[in-house]
């Protein structure tokens, strides 16, 4: 007899979110990935009145993805439970599988009174800042709520260390991201982006992507791009990325610091559609990734995918998807100096560049593909159903959910 599909219901509270950020791209890659033989998926996400048109609902369109969007009056109400729940009972759903700190919360409600599985993903608390008032309240808050969650899948061993709380907590498994290498093709025709961006196709091409926020160190980029720049007048340096809500000002500070360092007509900071996120990659000659914290980041693994060599800070999941000196140079964060030193290395030798990149696209091919990711993540969904169904003591779950983890967990007795 043939294993129905399972039905999940991806949560997203999008109501702050203009542009892609890691979370909209995990749910992508998913809803691209997921067989759906094996599983039938669709993105619930809550929104801002009005704003069914950002950036991110355009790309999520463009590929066709199985969308339903829910306006979302105010953040102090319950109103997105109640249309989490209505969603969960017209899609007749096993699974809500939430994608950020308030979904984990929504979503354990809307889960429990609905008596479906829950599951987080879980990639830091980045975006917020120290104060008592969204910083340690929205942390404290995210961590009740996985800690009662069936599972948390997390994308890198290090990242897992942070998730959940206690000997109770819930089953936490890491899937490493995966990319769609299809779509980043080392040697494809793109458009002439140098000449769009710096007026002349002659250039070497420093460039970095990723949301314009402290703990991804465009300063640092900057820093560091005023000492290559003194050394070859051919090279240039891009930073693709907006900010997020509420961090004005930082990408404020970043286009003055162009200015400041000298580096007008030699830095530019500006956006794309993420259409476009391949042609960008397909006209620079490094990436640089100077961030002070990641999980594990889906612009390191474009990259890779495009083979181009990288030069990433010793944070997070880096050390999982690169080796250093094989497949990327990693460097200490906030080490201007060392991503001076690195940076001119791959300046300097073309055959450093070549043999970096070539076996950072092997490294993806091998290990981090839509497919790998969506496999296991289905096999954690169906042994999370199968455990809840057997009513499972809480520790034997997380024995079984966590032998499907692509690091080993260690389980707290």
């Amino acid at each position: 007899m043939a294993t129905r599909p399972l039905r999940v219901l991806y949560f997203r509270n999008a109501r702050g979110i203009n542009d892609v950020t890691g979370a909209e791209s995990y749910a992508f890659a998913l809803l691209q990935a997921l067989d759906p033989a094996q599983v039938q998926a669709r993105l619930v996400a809550a929104i801002k009145p009005g704003m069914d048109n950002t950036p991110w609902i355009i790309e999520a369109r463009r590929r066709k993805l199985p969308l339903d969007l829910v306006e979302v009056k105010s953040k102090f109400g319950l109103q997105d439970c109640t249309l989490l729940r209505q969603r969960i009972r017209a899609e007749k759903a096993d699974i809500v599988h939430a994608l950020d700190h308030r979904a984990d919360i929504i979503g354990l409600l809307a889960a429990r009174l609905e008596k479906v599985a829950l599951v987080n993903a879980f990639f830091g608390w980045t975006n917020f800042s120290g104060r008592f008032s969204r910083g340690a309240l929205y942390t404290w808050a995210d961590r009740k709520a996985q800690a009662r969650a069936d599972a948390v899948i997390t994308d890198s061993g290090y990242m897992a260390a942070f998730a959940g709380a206690g000997a109770q907590r819930s089953p936490v498994v890491v899937v490493h991201n995966g990319v769609d290498i299809s779509r980043f093709q080392p040697g494809a025709a793109v458009p002439d982006m140098r000449q769009r961006f710096f007026g002349t196709p002659d250039c070497f091409v420093f460039g970095m992507v990723g949301r314009v926020h402290p703990v991804k160190g465009q300063i640092e980029f900057l820093k560091m791009a005023r000492e290559i720049a003194a050394r070859d007048p051919r090279t240039r340096f891009l930073i693709i990325g907006d900010a997020p809500p509420g961090w004005g000002e930082y990408k404020a500070e970043v286009q003055r610091a162009i200015g400041e360092l000298g580096l007008t007509g030699r830095a530019l900071l500006t956006n794309v559609a993420s259409s476009e996120i391949p042609a960008v990659l397909g006209n620079l000659d490094a990436l640089i990734s100077s961030s002070y914290v990641e999980s594990f980041s889906y612009s390191l693994l474009e990259a890779m995918s495009m083979r181009l060599p990288i030069v990433a800070t010793d944070v997070g999941g880096n050390r999982e998807m690169m080796v250093h000196g094989e497949s990327g140079l990693i460097v200490p964060p906030g080490d201007v100096p060392a991503l001076v030193r690195e940076a001119g290395a791959l300046l300097a030798s073309a055959d450093l560049r070549r043999r970096l990149g070539h076996a950072a696209r092997e490294r993806v091919e091998q290990r981090f593909t839509l497919a790998a990711m969506a496999a296991r993540t289905t096999a954690i969904y169906r042994e999370v159903l199968r455990s809840r169904e057997q009513g499972l003591p809480r520790l034997e779950m997380r024995l079984r959910v966590q032998q499907h983890s692509a690091v080993a967990i260690k389980v707290p007795t």
